[in-house]
């Protein structure tokens, strides 16, 4: 009995550590796929450039993934109006996964992509 209790826990804190291990590697794929679960304000095929000023659901898409998959240490509030927060959240993710472009503002192919798939080093996990 003693031996099955022990062995028990064993496999239990052995699973307990591989998510945990899964959760702080960042990876890309398991971020995109949780980033469809929780951010779906546009189509995810849908990509527009987005840039200061900007407004709606792609505004909305961009300060939801930064707030939960960018690893952006301000939190953003959803409110779909590119402005000067969004603007520092967008330039955060640019520098850290040193997109194509640098970090000029603009959410365009390059930056939708890190959005969705940041690099490990940058990217933290909601799960």
């Amino acid at each position: 009995m003693r031996t099955r209790v022990h062995r028990s826990a064993l496999v239990h804190g052995a699973a307990v550590l591989a998510a945990g291990a899964a959760l702080l590697t960042g990876s890309p794929t398991a971020n995109a796929a949780a980033a469809e679960t929780n951010c779906n304000h546009i189509d995810d095929a849908a990509r527009p450039t987005v840039e200061p000023g900007s407004t709606g659901n792609a505004v909305r898409q961009v300060q939801c993934l930064v707030n939960y998959y960018s690893g952006y240490p301000n939190w953003l509030e959803e409110d779909g109006g590119y402005g000067p927060r969004t603007l520092d959240g967008v330039h955060w993710v640019q520098t850290c996964n040193e997109t194509t472009g640098g970090a000029d503002g603009v959410v365009g192919p390059s930056t939708w992509s890190r959005l969705y798939a940041p690099k490990d080093a940058c990217a933290i996990s909601a799960l």
